[in-house]
């Protein structure tokens, strides 16, 4: 049986991110009088170059190097941080050059722009999962688990069973955790997206390969503690504190570019009403 706190924490996670993704729109819209059409920019934007592309990337290469990669904890660290921070960056970075030119007077943008980024990827993410473990916890506590591994093929069943496992015996405040994983992702979609912008509006050029450096690393730092098998609330301390360190530099770059960027706007007399 899936404890009904587990399913509560669940439910709670799935509304927290859902209201998440209509607020936070809505109160840098109003404070700071942006365009909205950014936040949805930075939705087709993971869509296109996380969802699609990257993982075309993923089948091409781990389908080649196999246990090769897979199996030395450094090296997958590495080509994952890697991928996550080229692919996701470069989107980013076409996104605030090309699509969004018309917002580049206000810098504020590029706030809402990680927000629809760091949301789209929280509800594709954890959101969806949440739906499933739902599904899977309600089939589970009606005595339909094994109907669940009948379901699918014989190469996933171990697997379907190390779910329904999981369900059953993780603490139910482990649920409640990946909530709170998701302040933080979102924390540093925002900040990278700063750093782009800055990239992209005021021509500083290296805050690009910055950008795929602090978020390969954070990547990467991520995959080594799980491969190490280090505790899960000391795992999201330890990228809290990080993403911290990374919001902090973020917000002097913010703070020391901001005023070159406006003048950039006032200049050229971009409309950024839509």
């Amino acid at each position: 049986m899936v404890p009904a706190l587990s399913m509560a924490f669940m439910v709670l996670t799935l509304l927290f991110l859902i209201a998440a993704a209509i607020i936070l729109p809505v109160f840098i819209r109003k404070k700071w009088e942006t365009a909205i059409s950014p936040y949805f920019i930075g939705y087709g934007v993971f869509f296109v170059f996380v969802l699609i592309l990257e993982q075309l990337m993923h089948l091409a290469v781990l389908g080649a190097a196999g246990e090769a990669l897979t199996g030395n904890m450094w090296l997958y660290a590495l080509y994952g941080g890697l991928a996550a921070g080229i692919f996701e960056e470069a989107g980013r970075f076409l996104a605030m050059k090309l699509m969004m030119k018309k917002h580049h007077g206000k810098p504020h943008n590029a706030l809402m722009y990680g927000a629809g980024h760091g949301c789209f990827e929280a509800l594709m993410l954890v959101g969806l999962t949440m739906v499933n473990n739902l599904i899977y916890s309600a089939m589970i506590n009606a005595g339909q688990a094994q109907v669940l591994v009948d379901a699918v093929p014989e190469e996933q069943k171990e697997t379907m069973r190390t779910v329904i496992s999981q369900l059953c015996d993780q603490p139910a405040y482990m649920w409640a955790m990946t909530g709170f994983e998701r302040v933080t992702a979102i924390m540093l979609q925002i900040s990278f997206s700063v750093l782009v912008w800055t990239a992209v509006v005021n021509k500083k050029t290296a805050f690009l390969p910055l950008a795929v450096f602090f978020h390969a690393f954070v990547d990467g730092v991520l995959v080594i503690l799980q491969s190490s098998g280090v505790n899960y609330i000391l795992l999201e301390a330890i990228l809290f504190v990080l993403s911290l360190g990374i919001a902090a530099f973020v917000y002097h770059v913010w703070k020391k570019e901001l005023h070159t960027a406006q003048e950039i706007g006032m200049g050229i007399g971009i409309d950024d009403n839509n």
